[in-house]
């Protein structure tokens, strides 16, 4: 395996002029949200066949194949293919996955890649260089290597029935948590869910601990150098006491977020954290007043055929009031995960195709030709849920259907994150959700939390040491 992928990076490495090279043939892309001509849908997107074609025309002999069939577990199928030696020559998938969860080699590095021009961006001299440097440095491996292009983030914000908000008598979206937690408590007494997913640690506690922590914004994102939060700067922050209970600050949010939860159906709790489809069903059919959610979803309720009045609102501010550590800065925009525009390339180990002689190097060539800000661009402007990050590319949602004032407020603050989902595969959808959960349950206390949540996070800071060969204590 790691003369393969020594191969691969010597390819990679070492074809970075111009064009795809002597191999001709068909690329396969599975390019999920932004797949062309997919069926069955109303309005069906066109732009990356659009630019696959004029790949095409420049190249004759070279073929751009896009799948169109659902893949209802990505992570399953990048397994599943990959063990065949059969998956992709080019996939979506989560930064995170790979650098977390799946196996090492399912995914080439394309830091080298990056760190040379772009033929297809005039004057470019290195292709990072028109990228997004806090995503970059987000979605690095702690070995340095990067393994997904990445273009585009996903907008998280609090979706509302405005129907069901006037049939309680409720003329205005709430402003601050009391007004959040008052509103809950008059639609549940309703009959009305007020809302019914499961509160993702991961998205929420993001919202809480920037505000929280925003005095230390600077420290906690800047151990390794870098902008932005990496699981390192996490793991630091873990090492040193601060993102831990030992720190009143880390779960002082947890009672608040008590208060909001108590007021929702119950059986939230046994769903599948990672999947929002239940929520999601329950607000189309007027169940559930609130859908806390991304903005892909929009796209997806005009294909459910939603014909109620939808509009949205940001992540309430926090006082003084809530949580004496609240610093009352604005979150809204502290959760914006990656999004569809992040692709990875198949190893000759995950993909046999690729053992053939210049196909490397072919595939790469494709990704550097739709991988520039003008098609990102043309491709987030017409999918029109996600929203570009690379320098000079500007967000063109297609939300006409909906109010979507606060979405479009909330992108333009700047982007201020800091988690507690990275370090380890654990912290997210893991440990700490179950921790999380049974305290918003009533099943263990608060204290107790906090010894339980200790534990989970001493061990997941040794095993990224461990794994990645870190001495944290040398920051």
């Amino acid at each position: 395996m790691r003369r393969r992928i020594a191969l691969t990076a010597l390819l990679l490495s070492s074809f970075a002029a111009a064009a795809p090279g002597s191999w001709r043939g068909t690329i396969t892309m599975s390019a999920a949200d932004y797949a062309p001509n997919f069926p069955g849908q109303s309005r069906p997107l066109k732009v990356f066949q659009q630019i696959a074609s004029e790949y095409e025309k420049k190249y004759p002999g070279m073929k751009i194949k896009f799948h169109n069939a659902p893949v209802p577990d990505t992570n399953t199928m990048i397994r599943v293919k990959a063990a065949a030696g059969e998956l992709f020559d080019i996939y979506w998938a989560q930064a995170y996955s790979l650098n977390s969860t799946l196996p090492k080699g399912v995914a080439a590095d394309l830091a080298p890649a990056f760190r040379q021009p772009n033929p297809y961006i005039s004057g470019n001299k290195a292709w990072q260089d028109v990228m997004d440097k806090a995503q970059l440095a987000e979605s690095r491996n702690p070995s340095g290597a990067v393994y997904t292009l990445s273009g585009d983030r996903v907008v998280y914000t609090i979706f509302y029935n405005t129907n069901l908000f006037k049939k309680v008598g409720i003329t205005k979206a709430p402003a601050s948590w009391p007004e959040l937690i008052a509103v809950s408590k008059k639609l549940s007494a309703a009959g009305i869910y007020p809302m019914h997913a499961v509160p993702a640690y991961p998205w929420w506690s993001r919202h809480f601990l920037t505000d929280l922590y925003s005095k230390d914004y600077v420290k906690l994102t800047g151990y390794d150098g870098l902008p932005g939060q990496s699981p390192l700067d996490e793991a630091v922050a873990i090492h040193k006491g601060i993102l831990t209970p030992e720190d009143d600050r880390f779960m002082s949010w947890w009672p608040v977020m008590k208060q909001f939860t108590d007021t929702w159906p119950k059986d939230y709790l046994t769903a599948d954290p990672s999947k929002n489809y239940d929520a999601f069903q329950d607000f189309v059919g007027q169940k559930e007043a609130m859908l806390y959610e991304g903005s892909y979803k929009t796209r997806e309720m005009l294909d459910a055929g939603v014909k109620f009045p939808v509009s949205a609102f940001n992540f309430p501010r926090l006082t003084q009031k809530e949580s004496k550590y609240a610093t009352g800065v604005n979150t809204a925009n502290a959760y914006t995960g990656t999004g569809g525009f992040q692709y990875a390339v198949s190893t000759p180990l995950s993909n046999k195709s690729m053992r053939e002689a210049g196909k490397m190097e072919a595939v790469l060539d494709w990704m550097r030709y739709f991988g520039t800000p003008k098609n990102l661009q043309r491709l987030t402007a017409e999918q029109g849920t996600y929203v570009p990050t690379w320098p000079g590319t500007t967000a063109k949602l297609a939300l006409n259907s909906f109010d979507a004032a606060a979405i479009q407020a909330q992108i333009k603050q700047p982007e201020r994150s800091v988690g507690m989902a990275n370090a380890s595969a654990n912290l997210g959808w893991g440990d700490m959700q179950r921790i999380f959960g049974l305290y918003l349950s009533g099943n263990v206390t608060l204290e107790q939390a906090k010894v339980q949540a200790q534990t989970v996070l001493d061990r997941a800071a040794a095993d990224y040491a461990r794994k990645n060969k870190i001495d944290l204590s040398k920051y």
